[in-house]
């Protein structure tokens, strides 16, 4: 029997593949498109649709069904894909968020599978080193050839802390926390030559001689999104961030709350920092078929139970001691437009015709966002509708390219 032919690389000996991309000409900051669009949650059963048991969600069931998703984003043009940060259902493993995907692998797998979109790894701080989190990166990025992203958490939910044998810190002390993680994060992909490694001594780590090599492909590393209403939280996006995650309650009123963050950042020196928010999608032909989903979606399929177990969440940080039984017998919750809001994730809802859609997003734009995040029910029929219904009255917008 002969021997298989050896494949030869193109790769000349010599060529160094560190820090050869510039990070701000990645399309999520730079590209053409004025107004920038990220896939959110596609690694978690249900996904960032909100918390319904309705059919056609995300059952990650097998690795084809979020690959798919990336790739016809992909094809589609969308700039980013983005999942959250779960290591716990709300309500079990058979529910919305019970099934989670890693983030850092599931970025590999797809960045594998991919060409030109972003694909961010969502980590918790306290629960990755910084070391690791700054070598996976780095591996993520050589992988899809300078496309990875980090959104750098720093969490909130205390059973997920429990899991990992530690406790939830006070808010100000997380973000203490990581300040201190994204600089070790920051120098390990950066310095080189004479500084090839270093000492760190810090209340949080102690690094002895630490290096991490190879470098990232983008320069002067992977791009960094953060999340954060507190002054904590923006203090950190404002040191750290290129992309900065607000919350926007409502599209009609979003320019206040962005022009304070806006002019929060452009004081602390960053001008250049990008304003993102989050929106749940649901777009049909007409109004009358989108409101009739979003009762179907909500008032008939929703998980009112995961809707308020995470209220209860993000209100003391556990809910295991709640008794559902308790709320069962008074529905007043269901009219309680906290729990409606949780029941789509906290995202800023956009429900009508592909015209109302585009309407909600110019209005968005005009506040000063530069780009969503963005959930959707159906993931497969919802970026079918992104391309052949949204996108061409964004372009005839102005909105994009």
């Amino acid at each position: 029997m002969s021997s298989p032919e050896l494949i030869k690389s193109d790769v000349p000996r010599e060529f160094v593949a560190d820090h050869t991309v510039e990070r701000n000409q990645r399309p999520m900051i730079d590209g053409p498109n004025k107004f920038k669009f990220a896939i959110f949650g596609a690694n978690v059963s249900t996904g960032q649709g909100g918390l319904t048991l309705a059919e056609n969600t995300i059952k990650l069931g097998n690795w084809d069904e979020v690959r798919g998703l990336a790739e016809k984003a992909d094809n589609y043009g969308v700039e980013g894909f983005i999942p959250i940060a779960r290591w716990q259902g709300l309500s079990g493993p058979d529910r919305p968020w019970g099934r989670q995907h890693e983030t850092f692998t599931w970025a590999a797998g797809l960045a594998a599978a991919t060409r030109n979109i972003q694909i961010f790894a969502t980590c918790h701080v306290p629960f990755v080193h910084p070391l690791m989190a700054a070598k996976m990166s780095a591996t993520v990025d050589h992988i899809s050839g300078g496309r990875m992203g980090l959104n750098a958490v720093a969490g909130y939910h205390q059973p997920e802390y429990k899991m990992f044998g530690l406790e939830l810190p006070e808010h100000d002390k997380r973000y203490e926390m990581a300040e201190e993680w994204m600089t070790i994060v920051e120098r390990l992909w950066s310095d080189e030559g004479e500084e090839f490694e270093f000492d760190f001594d810090g209340e949080f780590f102690t690094l002895g001689g630490a290096q991490a090599y190879p470098k990232p492909v983008q320069s002067p590393g992977p791009m960094v999104m953060s999340a954060g209403a507190s002054p904590a939280g923006q203090k950190f996006a404002f040191q750290h961030a290129n992309i900065l995650f607000i919350m926007v309650a409502d599209v009609n009123n979003s320019k206040p709350v962005t022009q304070k963050v806006r002019a929060n950042a452009d004081e602390a020196g960053r001008p250049d920092l990008d304003l993102w928010a989050g929106v749940h999608i649901i777009c049909k032909d007409t109004e009358k078929e989108a409101q009739d989903y979003v009762k179907y979606v909500v008032d008939e399929k929703g998980d009112w139970e995961s809707a308020v177990r995470y209220q209860q969440i993000i209100a003391s940080g556990d809910a295991r001691s709640m008794r559902w039984d308790d709320f069962k017998r008074n529905e007043d919750f269901k009219k309680d437009e906290s729990v409606r809001t949780f029941m789509r994730a906290g995202l800023v809802p956009l429900v009508g015709t592909p015209e109302m859609i585009v309407e909600g997003l110019q209005k968005l734009s005009d506040a000063g966002i530069a780009g969503v995040c963005t959930g959707l029910v159906d993931y497969d029929e919802g970026l079918d509708r992104l391309n052949e219904q949204i996108f061409p009255l964004m372009r005839s917008a102005g909105l994009r390219a």
